[in-house]
């Protein structure tokens, strides 16, 4: 490894799934608090929220789901762990064996007993399947998508959508108007830069459980999706993928990398195998480089 690269892994590219900063928004959020300050109403916006929230995601003219209106419930979640924790819990409760794909985000499997990879033994009746969209290795949908949803389907199969990137990515368009899918869950942690006030929604065809009794008695974390539905009333899912489109473009031709539908993620080949995700996928995390080049300091951080 040169001495570029190996400064490169440890210093400026990355492995996390964190999304790129967005200056505009924290500028607006701090004109907000100066303009009204903090903790002096009621931040309990959780209806109008739930309400907005499906909007919002529609509005998009880039990315495109469908079926949303297949799912009777929705529950606040703070980000989309919250509703991973929860399809954890029911996995455990009714004795399914979770099943992911190689390269998934590894949270699932760090805090739930996990056995084998989809890739690697057949689906079966019993067991319950998480997969994200975009897809956690390679920032776009898994070429397997619509196949595992049929036989999911076939074998009533029950599955969890997990969204934590939209609001980051483009040209993406996939179907939730499968009878497999139970749970699926949204965050505008990346999309919106809500890591410190984390919250998202859970659509659900399922009505028990934590997420469905704390939204019923308004027991939620009020201030965070205080400050999400305000987000969402001024920036657009397109917004981020928008404005860092041509750097994503720039930084990965630059690296000789493929950049992917998500806008802070790119895939490599061989040589980039220090950031393989299982085997299966190289992911590069592009945050730094990316914010560097729309403000004009890309090329000064390689020179140093």
């Amino acid at each position: 490894m040169s001495k570029l690269f190996e400064r490169l892994y440890k210093n400026y590219l990355g492995n996390t799934g964190n999304s790129v900063k967005v200056r505009p928004i924290y500028k607006f959020l701090f004109k907000h608090a100066e303009e009204n300050g903090w903790f002096n109403k009621d931040y309990n916006v959780q209806e109008e929220y739930l309400e907005y929230y499906p909007k919002w995601i529609e509005s998009s003219e880039s990315c495109s789901v469908k079926g949303l209106d297949t799912f009777p419930y929705r529950f606040v979640s703070l980000g989309v762990t919250q509703t991973l924790d929860w399809f954890h819990l029911e996995c455990a409760r009714n004795g399914w064996r979770m099943r992911l794909l190689r390269g998934e985000y590894p949270y699932n499997r760090d805090v739930f007993d996990f056995d084998e990879f989809i890739d690697d033994e057949p689906l079966a009746k019993g067991d319950a399947v998480i997969i994200s969209v975009p897809f956690s290795a390679s920032g776009d949908l898994h070429p397997r998508y619509e196949e595992i949803m049929e036989t999911c389907t076939k074998l009533d199969i029950p599955v969890m959508i997990d969204c934590a990137w939209f609001g980051t990515c483009y040209d993406l368009h996939w179907s939730l108007e499968y009878d497999c899918i139970k749970v699926v869950a949204f965050s505008t942690t990346k999309g919106l830069q809500t890591g410190n006030w984390r919250s998202g929604i859970c659509f659900s065809k399922w009505n028990h459980g934590s997420l469905a009794v704390q939204t019923e008695w308004h027991h939620g974390i009020h201030m965070n999706t205080y400050v999400s539905l305000l987000l969402m009333k001024q920036f657009s899912p397109d917004y981020t993928p928008n404005l860092y489109r041509e750097s994503q473009k720039e930084v990965c031709k630059y690296f000789g990398l493929q950049p992917s539908k998500t806008i802070h993620i790119a895939t490599g080949d061989d040589q980039w195998d220090y950031f393989s995700r299982d085997d299966a996928y190289n992911r590069i995390n592009l945050r730094f480089p990316l914010f560097d080049h729309l403000n004009g300091d890309f090329y000064k951080k390689l020179d140093t």
